[in-house]
């Protein structure tokens, strides 16, 4: 529970970062009258990406504590998500878990494979 509370914000950043980075929205278009991303966006999308806050001065160093950072919270990430898995084996009934773990692992791979023609 207290690595959930830890995490949570530093997960929400990664979260909302990775989303609109899916879309392109941290990305300025090169065309005249294009899409200007906003400087908040790209301040955030520098931290997911190269882990660092850029300044106006140039490209500061990424911060190795911030990276160790990230990785404990993705070993927490983990944690928590096996013992996510563990409580719905306890607690609810196990093929409704292993028809979710199906279909949260297989729904990414099939949507990729539609993506390129089952190629």
């Amino acid at each position: 529970m207290y690595l959930g509370c830890f995490f949570t914000p530093l997960l929400t950043l990664f979260l909302v970062t990775g989303c609109w980075q899916t879309y392109g929205l941290h990305e300025s278009s090169k065309k005249a009258g294009g899409y200007q991303s906003p400087q908040l966006i790209r301040s955030f999308s520098e931290i997911h990406i190269n882990q660092r806050w850029p300044d106006d001065h140039g490209r500061p160093q990424s911060s190795a504590l911030f990276r160790y950072l990230v990785v404990l919270m993705s070993l927490g990430l983990a944690a928590t998500t096996v013992l996510g898995i563990v409580m719905a084996f306890k607690y609810t009934r196990a093929a409704a878990v292993w028809a979710c773990l199906f279909m949260g692992a297989g729904f990414p791979v099939f949507f990729l494979c539609l993506a390129r023609g089952f190629k």
